[in-house]
């Protein structure tokens, strides 16, 4: 009964037809399999994702990748879609998936005193300042790791600091202050 309302809830959204649903739901239980979940989570996160207009190949997609990244960090669901939507949305014009965003932050994590979970809230957090400052993607990554290796600070804190930089340095008061004591903010074609 519980597995048919989460179907019937997602459908709602999606609007698929009996066999495609069947087909979906079938591919939930396997995500839910694959990464360790119980099925009311993977429904719970595909919900959120479907609401985001995503078809059903990428609401499959990025559930998967979601739910991998509540079993890397320990975040629930919700949060893990969030983090995961405020990455791919915010550097898409880089052309990144979700795929490519777990695995970045899975190696990141492996290789540095920075947890996924730290980086996931500190890309949701300042994410759209970075590429309004022109900071990529891996360039933000590199910079959360430093300062939480300097600082041992959460993500939170370190995304919403630099969330603060980020939208300072743009102005142009603070550009010619800057200028003032030597330190340039853009290049020789003026760009950030």
């Amino acid at each position: 009964i519980e597995v048919e309302k989460s179907l019937a809830d997602v459908n709602v959204i999606l609007g698929a037809t009996t066999s495609n649903l069947h087909k979906f739901g079938r591919e939930l239980f396997s995500i839910a399999g694959q990464t360790g979940q119980a099925f009311g989570t993977v429904a719970e996160a595909a919900t959120e994702l479907a609401r985001q207009g995503l078809g059903m190949e990428q609401t499959l997609s990025r559930t998967k990748d979601a739910l991998i990244l509540t079993r890397l960090t320990g975040m629930n669901a919700a949060d893990a879609v969030k983090s995961l939507t405020a990455a791919v949305n915010s550097f898409n014009k880089e052309g990144v998936t979700s795929t490519q965003v777990i695995n970045k932050m899975a190696k990141v994590d492996a290789a540095f005193a920075v947890s996924s979970e730290d980086l996931a809230k500190s890309i949701s957090r300042v994410g759209s300042s970075a590429v309004d400052a022109g900071v990529g993607l891996n360039q933000l990554m590199a910079l959360t790791t430093a300062v939480q290796q300097k600082t041992a600070r959460g993500g939170a804190v370190i995304g919403n600091a630099f969330k603060t930089i980020f939208t300072r340095i743009q102005r142009s008061d603070v550009q010619q202050k800057l200028t003032d004591i030597g330190v340039a903010t853009t290049d020789m074609n003026g760009k950030m």
